[in-house]
């Protein structure tokens, strides 16, 4: 099958703004996004982009400057998004969960001089603010500013609402940049163009959230993430509508989705488990969801979700790198534990641990490689500002992602190559969580692994730790001191104190071994299941 065509401002410097502009000039009336504390029409939306892309323009940003921005779920996040897109400046989503050093760390990488931040969120921004020497304008909005920060809703409120004029005509230009979770060390800038997110927002909503003009798609998931940014997108493209919320409610969800009439989802394994142990009640299947649409569906639940809910699941995979290439199921219902076949934009191979192809049936990593240029993200922001290639010499992007084909052609994701961990919906690098426990003055080493939750779509965090000498490590005391070290979605659920690690003849932990050995004799930081003291004595 050959790569749809693009639509106009696709291949253009106008991008993602072209799109918002035609919508609000067709559809002005008509509802675009519900909101936490907001609900904008096509108009409204685009009137809100101008405003703010106006009010950064007044704070010396342009074409091709960081903005970042440090937001929940809500208008001053989209706002800022829409508003970067007619600027031509860089969107820099930060997950709000992140604070301390690895805040600091993705902020002064990025080196955006402009920063939105929500007020609850401020205080942390605060802490690390003296380690970011260039930032210059913080915006803090739902709350008062503090000194040497203005008000957002002052400073947008008060600037022109006409359109800005737009950017240098460059499809390649940057226009977002996000980061990733660090798997390797340290988190890596990826960052897209404006064809590349145009291209996005289109196959997005051609294939993965197909709507109706006029119909309502729902996400409960971060809007620092793309997926949830390609749900918002999506709804645009189709003419349609989005309800974003601000988090995920168990005992709400279908109430909040049968009000706001969505015919659609988008999920992370982890919801999908939560409402599946849910207690059956006689109006599950009375609600409007045709699809959900998400990554990471338990397998053994699948079918019983889906007759129980009366919609149909489709489960894909890509990457923040990958941006438009993914996998998705060729046709529909999909087959519990698969991700589908590679859309048209790219080809793929597997790859054995050998260098050759994987053979039928066997285990190999991803590479891809695009057919149209533009159509995935464009490198990594290197330290000095330049881009780092994403591909190999021959254009081949190695995922780091290990899969199977079946004999029918339908892949299944088997987990990531690289050291990361996935929790309730967040990829976690293990070398944050073990430099928060070796700033513990008691530990000597320390390794942090995934080991498997109770849902099957998620993984809970184990950290071995290898006391100093003489040192007594008591697992209660070390966990609030993660807590306090450690954005709340990394700190570890078990604690196991031990002599030593086990290594390779060169030094290296086995992490295999330690994931192997399970959680038996940890001590466990669930409410229920807590135990006082030592877990048991220190032991290889």
């Amino acid at each position: 099958m050959a790569p749809p065509p693009p639509f106009p401002g696709e291949q253009s410097g106008a991008g993602v703004r072209a799109l918002l502009e035609e919508r609000a000039r067709r559809l002005g009336p008509h509802r675009f996004l519900t909101l936490p504390g907001a609900s904008l029409t096509y108009a409204e939306t685009d009137e809100v982009a101008n405003r703010a892309a106006n009010a950064l323009a007044a704070l010396g940003c342009g074409a091709g400057d960081v903005v970042m921005a440090r937001c929940g779920n809500g208008l001053p996040l989209v706002a800022t998004w829409f508003a970067c897109m007619k600027l031509g400046a860089v969107f820099m989503p930060v997950n709000p969960l992140l604070r301390g050093e690895p805040l600091r760390r993705v902020m002064a990488h990025a080196g955006g001089q402009v920063v939105v931040c929500d007020a609850g969120l401020h205080p942390e921004l605060a802490v690390v603010a003296p380690g970011l020497p260039e930032l210059r304008h913080t915006l803090v909005a739902g709350g008062p500013a503090p000194a040497g920060t203005s008000s957002w809703e002052a400073v947008v409120g008060a600037a022109p609402s006409t359109a800005p004029p737009p950017p240098p005509d460059d499809p390649a230009a940057p226009t977002k940049l996000m980061y990733t979770s660090g798997t390797t060390g340290v988190p890596k800038g990826v960052v897209w163009s404006r064809a590349c997110e145009a291209t996005w927002a289109r196959c997005y909503g051609d294939e993965l959230i197909p709507l109706a003009e006029g119909e309502t798609v729902y996400s409960c998931l971060p809007l620092s993430h793309v997926t949830c940014q390609g749900t918002t997108l999506a709804a645009l493209w189709n003419g349609a509508s989005a309800s974003i919320d601000a988090s995920f409610d168990p005992y709400g969800f279908w109430r909040r989705v049968r009000a706001a009439e969505a015919v659609a989802f988008s999920f992370v394994g982890t919801i999908l488990s939560v409402l599946g142990r849910r207690p059956p009640q006689p109006d599950d299947g009375d609600n409007p969801v045709r699809r959900a649409l998400g990554a990471g569906a338990p397998a053994s639940g699948w079918r019983t979700f889906e007759r129980r809910f009366g919609l149909t699941i489709v489960d894909v995979w890509g990457q923040t790198e990958t941006a438009s290439c993914w996998t998705m199921p060729e046709r529909l219902p999909q087959r519990p534990g698969t991700v589908g076949r590679p859309a048209p934009r790219f080809a793929a191979r597997l790859v054995a641990d050998t260098g050759a192809e994987a053979a039928g049936g066997e285990v190999g990593e991803l590479w891809i490689r695009p057919h149209r240029a533009l159509a995935m993200f464009s490198g990594y922001l290197g330290e000095d500002g330049r881009l780092l290639p994403p591909g190999d010499g021959e254009g081949w992007y190695h995922t780091g992602d290990l899969m199977r084909r079946h004999d029918d052609g339908e892949l299944s994701f088997l987990g990531r190559r690289r050291d990361a961990i996935r929790r309730r919906g967040e990829m976690i690098a293990a070398d944050d969580v073990e430099a928060g426990a070796l700033a513990h003055p008691g530990v000597l080493e320390a390794a942090a692994v995934g080991v498997p939750a109770e849902d099957e779509a998620d993984e809970d965090v184990k950290l071995s730790v290898v006391p100093r000498p003489g040192a007594v490590l008591d697992p209660v005391e070390l966990h609030g001191f993660l807590r306090a070290q450690l954005p709340r979605f990394m700190v570890p659920r078990f604690l196991d104190v031990r002599a030593e690690l086990p290594k390779t003849p060169t030094t290296r932990v086995q992490k295999y071994r330690l994931q192997e050995e399970g959680t038996a004799g940890c001590w466990d930081a669930r409410p229920a299941l807590r135990r006082r003291g030592p877990a048991r004595a220190p032991g290889p």
